[in-house]
Protein backbone atom coordinates (compact mmCIF):
# COMPACT_ATOMS: atom_id res chain seq x y z
CA UNK A 1 0.00 0.00 0.00
CA UNK A 2 1.35 3.43 -0.94
CA UNK A 3 1.89 5.97 1.78
CA UNK A 4 0.50 9.46 1.19
CA UNK A 5 3.12 12.00 0.22
CA UNK A 6 4.39 14.09 3.10
CA UNK A 7 3.09 17.66 3.14
CA UNK A 8 5.88 19.91 2.01
CA UNK A 9 6.74 23.16 3.69
CA UNK A 10 5.68 26.22 1.66
CA UNK A 11 8.49 28.11 -0.04
CA UNK A 12 8.97 31.48 1.65
CA UNK A 13 8.97 34.27 -0.93
CA UNK A 14 9.68 37.84 0.13
CA UNK A 15 8.27 40.49 -2.19
CA UNK A 16 9.80 43.99 -2.09
CA UNK A 17 7.06 46.10 -3.66
CA UNK A 18 5.81 49.56 -2.69
CA UNK A 19 2.58 49.53 -4.72
CA UNK A 20 -0.44 48.26 -2.75
CA UNK A 21 -2.22 47.47 -6.03
CA UNK A 22 0.70 45.37 -7.27
CA UNK A 23 0.86 43.57 -3.91
CA UNK A 24 -2.83 42.73 -4.15
CA UNK A 25 -2.47 41.49 -7.73
CA UNK A 26 0.52 39.33 -6.80
CA UNK A 27 -1.37 37.82 -3.85
CA UNK A 28 -4.36 37.04 -6.07
CA UNK A 29 -2.16 35.58 -8.82
CA UNK A 30 -0.21 33.30 -6.48
CA UNK A 31 -3.46 32.11 -4.88
CA UNK A 32 -5.05 31.41 -8.26
CA UNK A 33 -1.96 29.49 -9.42
CA UNK A 34 -1.96 27.39 -6.23
CA UNK A 35 1.79 27.55 -5.69
CA UNK A 36 2.79 26.33 -2.25
CA UNK A 37 4.31 29.62 -1.12
CA UNK A 38 4.38 31.71 2.01
CA UNK A 39 4.30 35.30 0.67
CA UNK A 40 5.59 38.20 2.76
CA UNK A 41 5.74 41.80 1.61
CA UNK A 42 7.99 44.76 2.34
CA UNK A 43 7.66 48.25 0.87
CA UNK A 44 11.22 49.19 0.00
CA UNK A 45 14.88 48.22 0.27
CA UNK A 46 15.25 49.58 3.81
CA UNK A 47 12.34 47.47 5.04
CA UNK A 48 13.76 44.50 3.10
CA UNK A 49 16.91 44.62 5.22
CA UNK A 50 14.91 45.20 8.40
CA UNK A 51 13.04 41.98 7.59
CA UNK A 52 16.13 39.97 6.59
CA UNK A 53 18.22 41.16 9.54
CA UNK A 54 15.32 41.05 12.03
CA UNK A 55 15.69 44.66 13.11
CA UNK A 56 13.39 47.63 13.83
CA UNK A 57 9.76 46.56 13.25
CA UNK A 58 10.89 42.94 12.71
CA UNK A 59 13.18 42.63 15.75
CA UNK A 60 10.61 40.69 17.78
CA UNK A 61 9.39 38.64 14.81
CA UNK A 62 11.32 35.43 15.39
CA UNK A 63 8.66 33.32 13.65
CA UNK A 64 8.72 35.06 10.27
CA UNK A 65 10.30 32.83 7.66
CA UNK A 66 13.66 33.59 6.09
CA UNK A 67 12.88 33.72 2.36
CA UNK A 68 14.21 31.19 -0.12
CA UNK A 69 13.68 33.75 -2.88
CA UNK A 70 13.13 37.50 -3.25
CA UNK A 71 10.88 39.15 -5.85
CA UNK A 72 11.90 42.80 -6.09
CA UNK A 73 10.62 45.93 -7.74
CA UNK A 74 13.40 48.31 -8.78
CA UNK A 75 11.53 51.59 -8.38
CA UNK A 76 10.89 51.90 -4.65
CA UNK A 77 11.19 54.77 -2.16
CA UNK A 78 14.00 55.12 0.40
CA UNK A 79 16.30 52.42 -1.02
CA UNK A 80 15.93 51.54 -4.70
CA UNK A 81 15.96 47.94 -5.86
CA UNK A 82 19.39 48.12 -7.53
CA UNK A 83 20.94 49.48 -4.35
CA UNK A 84 19.28 46.72 -2.35
CA UNK A 85 20.61 44.04 -4.74
CA UNK A 86 24.13 45.46 -4.45
CA UNK A 87 23.89 45.43 -0.65
CA UNK A 88 22.55 41.85 -0.67
CA UNK A 89 25.41 40.67 -2.88
CA UNK A 90 27.96 42.38 -0.60
CA UNK A 91 26.56 40.65 2.51
CA UNK A 92 28.38 37.41 3.30
CA UNK A 93 25.24 35.84 4.82
CA UNK A 94 22.54 37.05 2.40
CA UNK A 95 24.43 36.98 -0.92
CA UNK A 96 23.13 33.55 -1.94
CA UNK A 97 19.45 34.55 -1.85
CA UNK A 98 18.05 34.45 -5.39
CA UNK A 99 16.69 37.85 -6.45
CA UNK A 100 14.20 38.07 -9.28
CA UNK A 101 13.34 41.55 -10.48
CA UNK A 102 9.68 42.25 -11.20
CA UNK A 103 9.36 45.82 -12.41
CA UNK A 104 7.70 48.04 -15.02
CA UNK A 105 10.86 48.96 -16.91
CA UNK A 106 11.98 47.06 -19.97
CA UNK A 107 14.88 49.43 -20.59
CA UNK A 108 17.91 47.50 -21.94
CA UNK A 109 20.16 49.75 -19.84
CA UNK A 110 18.24 49.02 -16.63
CA UNK A 111 18.19 45.28 -17.43
CA UNK A 112 21.97 45.31 -17.91
CA UNK A 113 22.45 47.26 -14.68
CA UNK A 114 20.29 44.78 -12.79
CA UNK A 115 22.28 41.78 -14.00
CA UNK A 116 25.55 43.60 -13.31
CA UNK A 117 24.32 44.20 -9.74
CA UNK A 118 23.68 40.46 -9.33
CA UNK A 119 20.02 39.67 -10.03
CA UNK A 120 19.19 36.12 -11.04
CA UNK A 121 16.35 36.99 -13.42
CA UNK A 122 14.48 40.03 -14.71
CA UNK A 123 10.75 40.14 -15.47
CA UNK A 124 8.66 43.07 -16.69
CA UNK A 125 5.25 43.56 -15.10
CA UNK A 126 2.52 42.99 -17.66
CA UNK A 127 -0.39 45.39 -17.93
CA UNK A 128 -3.13 42.74 -17.80
CA UNK A 129 -3.87 40.31 -14.98
CA UNK A 130 -4.19 37.41 -17.42
CA UNK A 131 -0.66 38.11 -18.70
CA UNK A 132 0.59 38.31 -15.09
CA UNK A 133 -0.87 34.86 -14.45
CA UNK A 134 0.89 33.41 -17.49
CA UNK A 135 4.21 35.01 -16.52
CA UNK A 136 3.99 33.92 -12.87
CA UNK A 137 3.03 30.39 -13.88
CA UNK A 138 6.24 30.15 -15.93
CA UNK A 139 8.20 31.78 -13.11
CA UNK A 140 6.77 29.34 -10.58
CA UNK A 141 7.31 26.30 -12.75
CA UNK A 142 11.00 27.14 -12.97
CA UNK A 143 11.85 28.82 -9.65
CA UNK A 144 9.39 27.08 -7.31
CA UNK A 145 9.04 23.62 -8.86
CA UNK A 146 12.14 22.84 -10.94
CA UNK A 147 14.99 24.81 -9.35
CA UNK A 148 16.82 23.89 -6.19
CA UNK A 149 16.83 26.94 -3.95
CA UNK A 150 19.25 27.54 -1.10
CA UNK A 151 17.97 26.37 2.26
CA UNK A 152 17.10 29.62 4.09
CA UNK A 153 17.80 28.04 7.47
CA UNK A 154 21.47 27.96 6.51
CA UNK A 155 21.41 31.77 6.36
CA UNK A 156 20.27 32.25 9.94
Amino acid sequence: MMQPAAKSTPIAVLVAEDSELDRMLLREAFEELSFDVDLSFVGDGEELFDYLRRRNAYAAEKSIPMPALILMDLNMPRMKGLDAVKELRADSVLRTLPVIVLTTSSSPKQIAQAFAAGVNAYMTKPEQFSALLIMLEKFGDFWLRSSKLPDPSVLI
